[in-house]
């Protein structure tokens, strides 16, 4: 039993660690995806303000805002990217694989307790049968046994009764 608890445990232990690596995961790559979402932003603010300041007298201000825009949205474009592709770290798989482990130990020990209480099924069941043949054919149970005292009483009275002719 403590075995089984202990294992319990390190269940616990292992889906807690699971669950704070994932969250730390889904934080960063929330974190990421504002800061995408606040450069895109950012680069259609440029792109209006552009219009009409940027590079009017080389460019004409439509392609100054074109090209300020288009810049931010590659880097927005970058960071979803690397927001995309963000894995959670080695401790996530070791946590894992000792909550994998654990689980097989609980998964043994739940298999040897059930063997045991099909033991104990089956052996009252055979007590059941055993009880209930011989309350109802008592003399077929107990015939057996007596046969072997009721033989040998039988013998000697019939000894008994042959005297010795002289």
């Amino acid at each position: 039993m403590d075995a089984l608890v202990r294992n319990l445990k390190i269940v616990w232990r292992a889906e807690s660690i699971v669950a704070d690596a994932r969250m730390k995961t889904m934080a960063r790559r929330s974190a990421l995806w504002v800061a995408a979402a606040g450069l895109a932003l950012f680069g259609y603010v440029m792109c209006n303000i552009a219009v009409f300041f940027a590079l009017q007298p080389s460019l004409g201000p439509m392609w100054a805002a074109a090209i300020v825009g288009g810049g931010n949205f590659v880097i927005a474009g970058l960071l979803a990217l690397v927001a995309a592709r963000a894995q959670p770290g080695r401790e996530v798989e070791l946590a894992q694989e000792v909550r994998d482990m654990a689980l097989a130990e609980l998964e043994t020990e739940a298999r040897a307790i059930q063997a045991q209480f099909v033991g104990v099924r089956d052996d009252l069941r055979g007590l059941q049968r055993s009880f209930g043949n011989f309350v109802r054919h008592p003399l077929d149970n107990a015939l057996p046994q007596l046969i072997v005292p009721l033989a040998g009483l039988v013998l000697k009275a019939l000894r008994k009764g042959e005297t010795p002719k002289a």
